[in-house]
């Protein structure tokens, strides 16, 4: 039986948006803020570790309020809910201190580092009453969104077979997010939860799965899951070496749908040989109307991103972090 999604009083009024940090995915957010649209919400003050940071991106943005601090940012009274995009391993601590500030939070991926810390966020959201929910903006973009319905609907008959890539070319510095341990780098948590989570979607928790991979000062740089489930097999890899196909390929027994690169902010996919199928581009916005469709309506999840399926997930990644020897600090 489907869990049902505890709704609670309904925020009305303009929804009043707090960003914790300046970094390039909170740039991205602000960015893509504007196209929200009717939504009736505005972007009102940003927070970060430095004063001089919090200006900066107060001013680029046109935000009215800078904080110089995550603290005073959860402080502020006309802040209905919190874009929580710190570095990963601040996730749980940052997103915990806005909900017992009493603030809604939506928390770029990975939610957190671990199942375990997730439930830590997921239960300060239940005891303080408030909505939390994962920024995995791939689950709202409208490509995807429309393939995995197609696929469900039965176009390309049952499905057999999934090969879903995200492996990209970063840096060799060991300062660089993705490879620093205690930035919570990585490319599983990073880059490998997006084909982990489209196969999830499609095809719902796999039965089993292995993983193999490389790991270089502390980090997987490369990462490859043999999944399985009743009658369907995927490889799902990512990694930091080199440029990869960043496609996600759908195999079922009458037909091959695929998502063309990038997949997880796809603009279009092809079933076969007919037409390509192009829809509105992808864009953080997407999931804000999530965020504040689920506030109007007093739900504390969201039925499309739902708390057992973001921490569902970051077991698996647990597993698959502890096959590859990764284990990080915090």
């Amino acid at each position: 039986m489907p869990r049902t999604i505890r709704v609670v009083e309904a925020l009305v009024g303009p929804i009043r948006w707090g960003v914790a940090a300046t970094g390039r995915i909170a740039r991205a957010f602000a960015n893509a803020f504007g196209a929200v649209g009717v939504d009736d919400a505005s972007i009102v003050a940003v927070g970060s570790r430095s004063r001089a940071a919090a200006d900066a991106f107060a001013a680029d943005h046109g935000i009215a309020r800078a904080h110089a601090s995550y603290a005073e940012l959860a402080a502020d009274p006309d802040v209905d809910v919190v874009y929580v995009a710190s570095l990963q391993p601040s996730h749980m601590h940052d997103a915990i201190m806005m909900l017992e500030a009493g603030k809604h939070v939506l928390v770029e991926k990975p939610f957190t580092l671990s199942a375990a810390t997730a439930d830590r966020v997921f239960a300060a959201a239940r005891a303080n009453d408030r909505f939390a929910m994962e920024a995995m903006w791939m689950r709202f973009n409208p490509a995807p969104v429309e393939a995995v319905r197609r696929v469900h609907n039965g176009e390309i008959g049952l499905v057999e077979r999934m090969e879903i890539d995200f492996t990209i070319s970063v840096a060799d510095d060991p300062e660089h997010r993705l490879r620093s341990l205690e930035k919570g780098g990585g490319s599983l948590l990073d880059l490998g939860i997006y084909p982990l989570t489209l196969a999830w979607w499609i095809a719902g928790p796999p039965t089993s799965w292995t993983a193999t991979g490389t790991v270089a000062g502390g980090v997987d740089t490369t990462c490859v899951i043999d999944a399985e489930w009743d009658g369907i097999t995927a490889r799902l890899s990512c990694g930091l070496d080199e440029d990869g196909p960043l496609s996600a390929v759908i195999q079922g027994r009458d037909g091959v749908l695929e998502l063309h690169a990038p997949f997880h902010a796809a603009t279009s996919f092809a079933i076969d040989d007919g037409p390509i199928q192009r829809l509105a581009p992808a864009s953080l916005h997407h999931q804000v109307h999530e965020v504040h469709r689920c506030l109007r309506a007093g739900a504390r999840e969201s039925p499309r991103n739902p708390w057992a399926t973001t921490r569902a997930i970051l077991s698996v990644c647990d597993d698959v972090l502890a096959q590859l020897g990764v284990t990080y600090p915090t």
